[in-house]
């Protein structure tokens, strides 16, 4: 090859990258088909491997890698599904969402929604199971908020109950499910060997105290209490809104025991950052 007919650096970088990153392998992946350059004229054949050989071998790491990292953000789903079905799935994605940035910590990010437009019998289940699991890692990278103290709605004056509004923790993360997607991965976790389950509506909270990490299943009614906390609704407002929703369901004879713990739990717990006064 001359010089004259040597690429230049980026188109070099260009092209190495389209042939390694190809689904179908390296001899798919020319940056230009059309053109009559072949892999032979720019890399140069080993000893005992080829120069397609040669290459082939950085486009098995790129897959592999980023499966592997997709392993690791979803453990549950990955044993869920089989490894099999599991390594499908991820090169779906890859193939879908190539890898765009230096850093691979957002990489699975759409895994969730990539699993519900799935045609399979489990996507539902898996897309469920997805959002858990990327809440966790969200929230691993999430900064953590100093906490409300304990004892702070009692403080608040009788007055300001009509307009008081509790501002989230940023690592909090409130979670509605079509599967009791918590409780299997809990099983998981304890190696009890889970079966996918049936279907059955179920809420958590992913949060973070410290560097811990924690999961909260949270009953359904409190759970949509908590989606007015979080969006601002007010705390006499909530409850209010609680209240009626209860009350029309046939639910709400409890309601008077539970609050207080709910509250209680969710305050003890970091959920709230704070309180403000409107």
């Amino acid at each position: 090859m001359t010089s004259a007919s040597a690429p230049g650096l980026r188109e070099l970088q260009r092209w190495f990258a389209s042939v390694t990153t190809h689904p179908e392998g390296v001899l798919e992946g020319h940056l230009n088909p059309g053109r009559s350059r072949k892999l032979e004229r720019l890399v140069t054949p080993g000893p005992r491997l080829s120069a397609i050989d040669r290459v082939q071998i950085y486009a098995d790491g790129y897959f592999a890698r980023l499966i592997e990292c997709l392993t690791d953000d979803y453990p549950a789903l990955s044993y869920a599904l089989g490894e099999d079905t599991f390594s499908s799935l991820a090169r779906a994605y890859i193939e879908s969402h190539p890898s765009r940035s230096r850093s691979l910590n957002a990489y699975g990010a759409q895994m969730a929604v990539f699993c519900r437009a799935r045609p399979e019998a489990w996507a539902s289940f898996a897309a469920d199971l997805a959002r858990l699991e990327w809440a966790l890692v969200e929230v691993v990278h999430e900064t953590v908020d100093e906490s409300l103290a304990a004892d702070a709605l009692l403080t608040i004056p009788a007055a300001g109950w009509q307009t008081a509004r509790l501002l989230p923790s940023r690592s909090l993360r409130l979670l509605g499910f079509d599967y009791p997607v918590n409780d299997f991965f809990q099983a998981f976790r304890e190696e009890r060997a889970p079966e996918m389950p049936a279907r059955a509506p179920t809420a958590t909270a992913v949060y973070r105290q410290g560097l811990a990490l924690w999961r909260m299943g949270l009953d359904l009614r409190a759970a949509l209490l908590l989606k007015d906390l979080v969006s601002g609704v007010p705390l006499s407002a909530a409850v209010a809104t609680l209240e009626s929703r209860s009350k029309a369901a046939g639910t709400g004879e409890d309601l008077a025991r539970l609050l207080p713990q709910w509250l209680g739990a969710w305050v003890q717990s970091g959920f709230f950052r704070g309180v403000e006064l409107v």
